[in-house]
């Protein structure tokens, strides 16, 4: 399903993909990620929620433009809030043991829209 189907999107939010936390499986979905080889790398982005796919898709001006991915929803077991300080993050453990974690604004919201579209399934 292309995450551009505005009929099927439950939430969009502007977010920035943390390739550089612990477990966040950039190494299989950035193209010439190395961890360390930049002093903090962030992807800017836009988070898209469908019913069945979370998706990622970086902003054109970036270090990884091309970078997009989808998490189905049906593999996500479940989001931690790990902010800290003025930075609000966001963890979305995955079954697969992958934790790729978010950089955005209104994360309560963006946990009650998926923990609903889980239910959904």
């Amino acid at each position: 399903m292309p995450f551009t189907d505005a009929s099927t999107v439950l939430l969009g939010k502007l977010a920035t993909y943390l390739p550089d936390e612990e477990d966040s499986g950039a190494a299989e979905i950035v193209p010439g990620y190395v961890h360390g080889a930049v002093r903090r790398f962030e992807i800017g982005g836009r988070l898209t929620l469908t019913p069945e796919v979370l998706w990622f898709a970086a902003h054109p001006i970036n270090y990884a433009p091309g970078t997009r991915f989808g998490i189905p929803v049906e593999e996500i077991v479940r989001l931690d809030d790990v902010s800290s300080g003025l930075r609000r993050k966001v963890r979305v453990i995955m079954r697969s043991g992958m934790a790729p974690t978010f950089l955005m604004w209104g994360i309560p919201r963006f946990i009650e829209a998926v923990e609903r579209a889980r239910a959904a399934l």
